[in-house]
């Protein structure tokens, strides 16, 4: 019996390293060399991108929601799960050892023993440590842990993944939040403006000067710029529910933001933005789909070991005696040794069917990373493309508020010369307020644009210790 044991251990190594099912093959993917809207150097860029911007606010939102939002904590604990279920599959690996202790006193019926009811009863009183072990047949074990470490893998990518999103969407949300601040600033300005202005043409036409015209369509003027108060601090206040919530906080943990307002902070130039190539390596998604797809060929391979027999090899050591002072007599000494194949001979073709649905999985697998590369190329593109444009726009909108700012000078002094009417200030009056709202709307997407790039790079993830 050891030696036929010893033989199936020998045949289950052997089987063990000829694995059944297909071997995972890294996808082969060939993105182009350069990027269609380049800018910036070719070098790595920075994954911490928001510490450029020098803003010490922003820095400790991020520390904020780094150790506290709520989604990359569902990350981190998925991630935990996945590593316990690894560490499951290695301990499932070993010889599974346990030790039992029993006694028990009986009377063996009158039909079964000859005697009196004293010679017919009788304690017994075991103890053993029994062990079971399954062989690794066919790589069963193997293909377990290869699909658990790509679990794991795929966890660890989307723990990344979710601090790309949240750091990406609180600094979005920050720079709009500035940016509204900035609106509300130039708007406030305007309407003290706007008021002078009114009070300027009532005193003209109480001293017959003036028109009620004019009078009429400043009193417009200023309520229309009054009417664009409220709906500017209703946005700044949902900017700010909306961070409070990134950070993992209640809607009123940041009113400080709200009571204490800032300008945008300064952005600089792009100065790195890598390769197609290193941005297949640098994004997470695209390491969780890669992991995702590896985790579904294991389980192919998994599958296949279906199609083969089970070994399992178990065995006791053990004693067994009527008295406690028996136990420790050599006769009580008993063990055993065996082994059993376990082998579905005819299922209807159920594990044929289950390997297909693996197949078709793995296939949708590779379709899923295929599309995420495409979805990150194009993601990348668009947002280079609308971060040059905006820059672009921007600058334009600076050098028409410029324009705009001194045809309101020229228009004011005109009709203080007394050679145009108050209709000329008006005008010039409404296009710089359009001009200046567009300009910081610009603004704010100019930096908010400059964000997506960088989260379209996959900056955004940091590798802490509680993700290795």
């Amino acid at each position: 019996m050891i030696k036929a044991v010893c033989a199936l251990v020998a045949i289950g190594t052997l089987a063990g390293c000829a694995s059944v099912g297909p071997t995972y093959t890294p996808p082969n993917a060939a993105p182009p060399s350069t990027f269609i809207n380049a800018v910036g150097q070719t070098q790595e860029p920075a994954s911490e991108f928001w510490k450029a911007f020098n803003d010490p606010t922003l820095n400790r939102l991020v520390d904020q929601a780094m150790s506290a939002n709520l989604d990359l904590r569902v990350a981190l604990a998925n991630l935990r799960e996945a590593r316990a279920n690894r560490e499951a599959i290695d301990a499932a690996a070993l010889p599974g050892i346990g030790a039992s202790a029993s006694a028990a006193r009986s009377v063996n019926p009158q039909t079964q023993a000859a005697g009196s009811r004293s010679a017919r009863t009788g304690n017994s009183l075991n103890s053993g440590i029994d062990a079971n072990w399954e062989v690794n047949f066919f790589g069963r074990v193997d293909r377990a842990r290869d699909e658990a470490g790509a679990f794991v893998d795929a966890a660890e990518a989307g723990v990344h993944a979710a601090q790309v999103i949240v750091t990406g969407e609180l600094a979005c949300n920050y720079f709009e939040l500035r940016g509204l601040q900035s609106e509300l600033s130039l708007l406030r300005r305007t309407l003290d403006n706007q008021a002078e202005t009114v009070k300027l043409v009532e005193s003209r036409l109480t001293a017959g000067r003036g028109t009620e015209f004019d009078a009429s369509r400043a009193r417009a003027l200023l309520a229309n710029v009054r009417a664009a108060v409220p709906p500017l601090e209703a946005s700044i206040a949902r900017t700010a529910y909306r961070m409070a919530v990134l950070t993992g906080q209640a809607p009123h943990a940041v009113g400080y933001l709200t009571n204490e307002p800032a300008p945008l902070p300064a952005l600089g130039p792009i100065a790195a933005i890598g390769t197609p190539q290193t941005l297949l390596r640098r994004r997470p998604d695209i390491k969780l789909a890669e992991r995702q797809l590896a985790a579904a060929v294991a389980r192919v391979g998994l599958t296949h070991t279906d199609l083969f027999p089970k070994v399992n090899i178990n065995g006791l050591l053990g004693l067994n005696a009527a008295t406690v002072s028996g136990l420790v007599e050599g006769a009580a000494f008993r063990y055993s040794l065996g082994a059993s194949i376990v082998y579905n001979l005819f299922d209807f073709g159920l594990v044929k069917k289950r390997i297909e649905a693996a197949d078709a999985r793995s296939a949708a697998a590779l379709a899923t990373y295929e599309r995420t590369v495409l979805v990150a190329l194009e993601e990348t593109e668009s947002a280079l493309i609308h971060y040059t444009r905006t820059a672009q726009q921007t600058e334009q909108l600076a050098l028409a508020l410029r324009h705009s700012e001194q045809a309101a000078s020229l228009a004011r002094a005109r009709f203080d010369a007394g050679v145009s009417d108050f209709l000329a200030v008006l005008d010039a009056d409404r296009q710089v307020l359009a001009d200046r709202s567009n300009l910081a709307q610009a603004q704010t997407a100019s930096a908010t644009s400059l964000v997506g790039v960088y989260k379209a790079l996959g900056g955004g993830w940091i590798a802490s210790a509680s993700t290795r």
